[in-house]
């Protein structure tokens, strides 16, 4: 009788049935599109929005489950979460020297740093960083000695920068967890801490 319950549910003996296969997959989608936010956010706000992600779901038609969110909802996600990271992201130069020099961040940049150290690429964004000033200064410093002294400076052969990009690459891969370490103290435990946080600056402009 179960079985036949089932199949008349539109699901096998054993499987759930449509509906909750698509229910899983709105869930799933919805957590998808989530991360648009900041890290930050979703610890703190994820569950209340997914929450009311899953109350709003289009109900199924016809036994149809429903695939995901709509374009409409995405796009809205997606434009919300940017728009969060684009003002608490600090200014070009700012960031190209954070990110090149390892300078320190004011303290208003400070919950930004927090989640980029956190994020999953973070130690290869720091190897290709220190890379790509390495590379700019072995390359670019001949065509400028040679413009403004008018020195001839041999550039760097093509191996040297395969074998330099070759083992930046290995030692991020290898020390990942030292880079990580090493910026969440320099950056965060002993960076420019804000007194106050967000949500306490919000609360009392609010």
């Amino acid at each position: 009788m179960t079985g036949r319950r089932a199949a008349a549910d539109g699901a096998q003996p054993g499987r759930p049935a449509r509906g909750a296969r698509g229910a899983d997959r709105y869930e799933r989608s919805a957590r998808i599109w989530l991360r648009a936010y900041p890290r930050r956010w979703r610890d703190l706000h994820g569950d209340e929005a997914l929450a009311v992600l899953l109350d709003l779901a289009p109900e199924p038609d016809d036994g149809a489950a429903p695939r995901g969110i709509g374009a409409r909802e995405a796009w809205g996600l997606v434009r919300a979460g940017w728009a969060l990271r684009w003002r608490e992201h600090p200014p070009l130069g700012r960031w190209l020297l954070y990110r090149s020099l390892d300078l320190r961040l004011p303290a208003r940049y400070w919950w930004w740093v927090a989640d980029d150290i956190h994020g999953a690429l973070y130690p290869w964004r720091v190897t290709l960083g220190s890379l790509g000033s390495a590379l700019a200064i072995l390359y670019g410093w001949p065509v400028l000695s040679h413009v403004l002294f008018s020195n001839d400076v041999n550039r760097p052969e093509l191996w040297f920068a395969v074998l330099l990009m070759a083992v930046s690459l290995l030692s991020g891969f290898l020390f990942r967890r030292s880079h990580v370490d090493r910026a969440w103290r320099k950056h965060v435990l002993d960076g420019n801490i804000p007194v106050d946080t967000p949500d306490r600056r919000r609360a009392a402009g609010g």
